[in-house]
């Protein structure tokens, strides 16, 4: 009798533990860090005209690849589409332009190519120019920079354009445009300008942060221009509308890492793809990060995408699958290179992270 009683005593300690131990898991479970993960590819493109070894890379923006075609015709720039298809090919003429040289082009929102530069004027000058084609490849409209020098650019929703670059004067002349950024209409011309030269650093080294690529990032999304100084630490957000400008200091993972790609999401995630070499055991390094700027902060702050952080042997062939580096973003996908894509790219998501919404 007295067995009969001590097991069901034991019997019923159980019962009563299983609520709690649950809730115990529960709990355990929640305190794990979440952490964003990459999806398999959900859709591939192969680009062989041109990404090829004696090839100049070609940009990406707004869901298009842009190739300048410098082996041809310095002043003609392709446009292909995400199955890889040629789609255009704009010849870009300037007004008042006799001779002219793109640094850098992107994809208006209609579809037509945007693209800035310097040339020579009919006159002799030199100048800068930002111009745009229609669907047939035709120069439609463009506005001349001076001695501006845009080296980036993109497009806002409401047809405006944002450069990314320096005046050319501004060691020599104290009336030079010290701002690096400028907005601008092909209407009316500069609207306005923004981030003084010496905000980002006080040498003329800083000329670097925007001729040298993965360097400085600018990107538009929806009514927000996105600028990364990335050897400079530093991450910096304009509301289009209005002028609004936020600032944030990125705290890096790992000091030496360079930057190899920059992209805004639809729903306005960040992220960087970073590549670092280590001398000592001659390794490299890639991975892919969300960058976290919170209103509010002063710092932004990188989190690691699991799966993406490949290290191999310099020497050595990468693993299939490995990532590589971020081309950009596509709606709230993501486009990336991974190591067996070839000549070509793909298309995946990143899973929520922590204070992201789903």
């Amino acid at each position: 009798m007295r067995i009969q009683h001590q097991f069901f005593q034991a019997v019923l300690a159980v019962f009563l533990l299983l609520p709690f131990a649950a809730d115990v898991q529960a709990q355990q479970q929640s305190q794990q860090p979440v952490v964003p993960t990459l999806s398999p590819a959900l859709h591939t493109a192969l680009y062989p005209e041109v990404m090829c070894a004696h090839c100049i890379v070609p940009q990406w923006d707004a869901g298009y690849i842009i190739h300048r075609e410098f082996d041809k015709d310095p002043s003609v720039v392709t446009m292909y589409d995400r199955n890889g298809k040629k789609v255009l090919e704009g010849r870009l003429e300037p007004q008042g332009f006799a001779r002219v040289s793109p640094r850098a082009a992107g994809a208006t929102k209609t579809g037509g190519i945007l693209a800035v530069g310097g040339g020579t004027m009919t006159d002799g000058s030199i100048q800068g120019f930002i111009a745009k084609t229609d669907l047939a490849g035709r120069t439609v409209q463009s506005v001349r920079t001076g001695l501006y020098s845009p080296h980036q650019v993109c497009e806002v929703t409401d047809g405006t354009v944002w450069t990314l670059g320096y005046d050319l004067n501004f060691r020599d002349s104290p009336d030079a445009d010290k701002n690096i950024l400028h907005h601008y209409s092909f209407e009316k011309g500069l609207l306005g300008s923004f981030v003084s030269i010496d905000s980002i650093s006080k040498s003329a080294g800083v000329i670097l942060h925007i001729d040298s690529p993965w360097k400085s990032f600018l990107c538009c999304s929806k009514d927000r221009v996105s600028v990364l100084f990335w050897s400079a630490g530093q991450y910096i957000e304009i509301t289009a509308s209005n002028g609004r400008l936020v600032r944030w200091t990125v705290a890096a993972p790992v000091v030496g890492e360079e930057a190899t790609g920059f992209g805004v999401t639809e729903d306005e995630r960040i992220f960087v793809s970073l590549r670092g070499f280590s001398e000592k055991d001659n390794r490299v390094t890639c991975g892919l990060y969300e960058l976290k700027a919170r209103p509010g902060a002063s710092v932004a702050t990188l989190l690691g995408v699991e799966g993406t952080l490949t290290t191999y042997d310099r020497n050595s062939v990468p693993p299939d699958e490995a990532f590589d580096r971020l081309w950009g973003a596509d709606g709230n996908e993501i486009v990336v290179h991974r190591h067996g894509d070839g000549w070509g790219i793909s298309w995946a998501k990143v899973s929520p992270s922590p204070s992201t919404p789903d």
